[in-house]
């Protein structure tokens, strides 16, 4: 990869440079000796002063080592820097410093070129927004030991950072399940063989070789089979409402960021519990991820809402229409909105008419509202479990507060039902 070099001229390099000059037409006025020793003397200097920032940042390779390049909005990237000298004559200081489109003041290092032919460095990145971002190339610079001249390079590649949205605890939070097969506290043996293993038992004669937990037969002495339990259908969708319209308020992007934020925590929530979890967005890009398990496909979610952002045209009432044929009664669904316009309502009772097991989320965007958005007030009165939460919420400060991030509105009997409980695997 070439690497560019560019020479910025340090205010004492015009000194000398004005006071030689002034000195030749002296030495051609006069004919001092004098004056023709100084200049030759001054332009030496520059000439040398030059040569030395040229081959000290020249003289060097820079390499630069990321163990990851994802992380989550809030942390932090660790890179090390190896710089190595070609010669071990050189002598002095170089400046290495990371490029970066984040919204985060580069960070760099000042690296003495001593004794050692390697020296290494360790820099710390912060993320402090999500998105997508790009860290590289580095910039090497250097000058001579007079300050004249300071020559900059660029070293190493490019490289695509993910910065995942910051997730946060959801303590009360309710999703209705499907009272499926499989679900809840109560097991229903599969007669065939399915994921999910829940315990074990005693080989009888006709079990299939298929079923044998060998490391449970080693430690018992005896073959051991593993039981399984009917495989739960109950998927969950989350709908991700990122119309420009619907996130825009008084809290500016405050409103888009907690809107992913919730999203992003549903969806771990429920993949870290072991459900199939899918993903339905509309902003900058459409996405429709269906609905799995696992912690690469909880990534490919979390890389999705990395890199949205609230630039859709579409209401939420035709993101909810298209959903129609991925769901039904034995879906779960988590609708995440600012929107105040209450036309996805509609969209909403024809859900309830299906059967949909539906929670709405709603994101105020308006600091100064005394009350809970008329949307969420008219979705709970629908019986729908329904939460609000203040954009730009500090999740953290409120669970250290000992208060939760989300504000439950639907009371009554539906606030009794259970929700979706962790689906545990026996070891086998």
């Amino acid at each position: 990869m070439p690497h560019s070099l560019g020479v910025a001229y340090m205010q004492r390099a015009r000194i000398l440079l004005v006071i030689t000059l002034v000195i030749v037409g002296f030495a051609l006025a006069t004919g001092f000796p004098v004056f023709h020793r100084m200049y030759y003397v001054f332009g030496l200097l520059l000439v040398f002063g030059a040569a030395w920032a040229w081959f000290l940042v020249r003289g060097i390779e820079v390499k630069v080592t990321r163990p990851t390049l994802r992380t989550t909005a809030g942390e932090s990237i660790r890179e090390r820097v190896s710089v190595t000298r070609r010669h071990r004559f050189l002598q002095g200081f170089v400046e290495v410093q990371e490029q970066t489109d984040m919204p985060t003041s580069a960070p760099g290092a000042v690296i003495g070129l001593g004794g050692n032919v390697a020296t290494d460095v360790e820099l710390e990145v912060p993320c402090p927004r999500r998105g997508v971002y790009h860290l590289g190339p580095m910039t090497v610079s250097g000058s001579d030991p007079l300050g004249l001249y300071r020559f900059k390079r660029e070293s190493a590649e490019s490289q695509r950072l993910i910065v995942h949205p910051a997730t946060m605890e959801l303590p009360g939070f309710l999703l209705l399940p499907a009272d499926l097969p499989g679900e809840g506290p109560v097991r229903h043996r599969s007669q065939h063989v399915t994921t999910n293993a829940f315990s074990i038992r005693e080989y009888a004669f006709g079990d299939s070789i298929s079923r044998i937990a060998w490391k449970s037969s080693a430690r018992h002495q005896k073959l051991m089979v593993k039981e399984f339990e009917v495989e739960p259908a109950n998927n969950i969708w989350v709908l991700v409402d990122l119309q420009r319209r619907a996130n825009t308020g008084p809290s500016g992007r405050a409103i888009e960021e907690t809107t992913v934020r919730v999203a992003a925590s549903i969806c771990k929530r429920y993949i870290d519990d072991g459900y199939p979890v899918g993903l339905i967005a509309d902003g900058n890009d459409a996405y429709a991820i269906p609905a799995e398990r696992g912690s690469d496909h909880l990534l490919r979610i979390m890389d999705a809402l990395a890199e949205l952002r609230a630039l859709g045209n579409r209401p939420l009432l035709h993101l909810i229409a298209d959903l129609q044929h991925r769901i039904g009664r034995y879906t779960s669904l988590a609708i995440v909105t600012p929107s105040t316009d209450d036309e996805w309502l509609a969209g909403l009772r024809h859900l309830i008419q299906k059967n949909a097991r539906t929670t709405v989320v709603v994101v105020d965007g308006d600091p100064e509202r005394g009350g809970y958005p008329g949307t969420a007030h008219q979705a709970a009165s629908l019986g729908v479990p329904t939460y609000t939460i203040k954009a730009g919420h500090d999740a953290g400060k409120a669970e250290a507060q000992g208060t939760g991030a989300l504000i439950a509105l639907t009371q009554g009997p539906i606030a009794q039902r259970r929700s979706l409980p962790p689906m545990d695997r026996a070891p086998v």
